[in-house]
């Protein structure tokens, strides 16, 4: 049933179909990759997409709207998640659309009831597209961040002072918004992401 709608779709469209990936794409050439999402495993392989074809769109369906796994699908970085049966209507608006691309997606990492209420740090997460990442409520505002620049240490267990976090490995010490570097030993400053919640969902932006 699925084969049949992305075949009427992309007959419609005017794109072609394969059931590998292509050795090489023509200039400009758009790909978008469909695979269906029946447990986690099946979002493994979606890195690997990204590193060879880091523009291609891809779109992930699922049988029944199962929520944690498609969320899990979100942080692994598809760019489109739908059921089965909304999956032709779905298809047909990324066709239509060929300015969409993952260059700029922002991924929903969790929901904002999970957060509710909560102050400093409130979890550690691995997003596809970023790695690991961790989500803070400082000032009034969630944050978005990756691990200490200086060894990959998670910051989770810092001592946090107004918007300034102490590295528990070994001291270097970051401002949580801005993501500057205000003591070593680190040479680098904190990677950070713009966060928003919006329809009751935490998202994040892969860039600043």
């Amino acid at each position: 049933m699925a084969l049949r709608a992305i075949t009427r779709v992309a007959d419609q469209a005017g794109y072609s179909l394969c059931d590998a990936a292509p050795d090489t794409l023509t200039p400009f050439a758009r790909l978008v990759v469909v695979g269906e999402i029946r447990n986690s495993d099946d979002t493994l392989p979606v890195r690997q997409w990204r590193e060879s074809y880091p523009s291609a769109f891809l779109v992930g369906f699922l049988q029944a709207p199962e929520q944690g796994l498609w969320m899990t699908a979100e942080r692994a970085g598809f760019d489109l998640v739908c059921t089965r049966g909304g999956l032709g209507p779905a298809l047909r608006k990324v066709l239509a659309d060929d300015s969409l691309t993952s260059a700029e997606r922002a991924i929903a990492v969790c929901n904002s009831a999970d957060i509710a209420g909560r102050l400093g740090h409130l979890m550690d997460l691995e997003v596809g597209a970023l790695g690991k990442i961790s989500l803070w409520r400082v000032e009034g505002r969630v944050v978005c961040t990756g691990m200490c620049p200086h060894q990959r240490a998670s910051l989770a267990r810092g001592e946090i002072e107004g918007s300034v976090v102490t590295c528990p490995a070994h001291g270097s010490r970051f401002d949580l918004i801005s993501g500057e570097r205000v003591r070593g030993p680190s040479d680098f400053d904190l990677p950070c992401y713009s966060a928003y919640e919006l329809n009751g969902r935490l998202w994040v932006m892969p860039h600043r």
